[in-house]
């Protein structure tokens, strides 16, 4: 792929993406009540980047050659959805036999790369996979977005140190660095960001919420990493919505809904002005990464 910065419209569609998941988001959860808000708002951009980047399949048709999107984290499922289905959030997520499962199932919905849910089991498993596809003589690249609180669990770790070890030229880990876990703040995430730093040949940190940051770290660890890649990825939960940003609360609570309504009421306004600029002619566009 070329460099993100010889196209001008690419931030605007990044920035709109990232609009989308969070709307999607929050409309998924006001519908049903459940989930996890502060994730899903976190990983949006993180998500609406990666999502540009990679060369995804239709559902069901993956071949060696075409990428997988692995959300370790798959407690923000509605951000996924968004992300790779265009999915707009509604009362379908987390239903009874629907495709938009509370989690990631490739029972339900082919195309999510892997079952995920139990945290810290996605990480050998997009590394596994990702040998399987380059073992096949496949192209494919495997991107794996993971929680620093997953990160935690010895098997999440030792996942992506056997992909170091391995020498996994088609993996890329993003590590969505929010703070927060199901117990509160995640203690230690420095210890793992410093023993990651020193374990992964092709390491780099960013602002998480820095789109333009974030576009060129995952193109340049696409494109030059000899190894598995890791992009750390400094987040806060909850981005986009000050009701829930940085607040020490269980990760599954929920604002009442007229704070859920008044966010998507203020995500659609914002999306309306994102696809307008989106729409003017190239010569019109004024634009920035980061964002609001």
């Amino acid at each position: 792929m070329g460099e993100p910065s010889h196209d001008t419209r690419r931030p605007l569609r990044i920035s709109a993406r990232a609009l989308r998941i969070r709307l999607a988001s929050v409309r998924a959860v006001r519908a049903t009540r459940w989930g996890f808000l502060g994730s899903c708002l976190s990983a949006a951009d993180i998500l609406a980047v990666l999502a540009e980047h990679l060369r995804l399949a239709d559902a069901g048709r993956e071949t060696p050659d075409d990428d997988r999107l692995v959300l370790s984290k798959g407690h923000a499922a509605p951000a996924l959805y968004a992300a790779v289905n265009e999915w707009p959030g509604d009362g379908s997520y987390a239903a009874l036999g629907s495709s938009y499962q509370g989690h990631p199932n490739l029972s339900f919905l082919p195309g999510v790369g892997v079952t995920s849910g139990s945290l810290g089991l996605a990480a050998p498993a997009a590394a596994g996979l990702a040998q399987g596809m380059s073992l096949l003589g496949g192209t494919g690249r495997v991107a794996v977005v993971l929680g620093d609180g997953e990160l935690q669990s010895g098997i999440a770790l030792e996942g992506v140190l056997w992909a170091v070890r391995a020498g996994l030229r088609n993996v890329l880990f993003v590590v969505d660095a929010n703070g927060f876990q199901s117990g509160g703040a995640t203690p230690g995430g420095d210890v793992t960001r410093r023993m990651l730093e020193a374990a992964v040949p092709a390491f780099t940190a960013v602002d998480g919420h820095d789109r333009a940051e974030l576009d060129r770290a995952i193109g340049r660890s696409f494109r030059e990493a000899a190894g598995p890649a890791l992009v750390w990825a400094t987040t806060v939960r909850g981005k986009g919505m000050a009701a829930v940003e940085e607040k020490p609360v269980p990760m599954s609570w929920i604002p009442d809904d007229a704070v859920l309504a008044a966010a998507e009421e203020d995500l659609t306004e914002a999306l309306r002005r994102a696809d307008d600029r989106l729409a003017r002619p190239a010569a019109e566009q004024t634009v920035s990464g980061r964002s609001s």
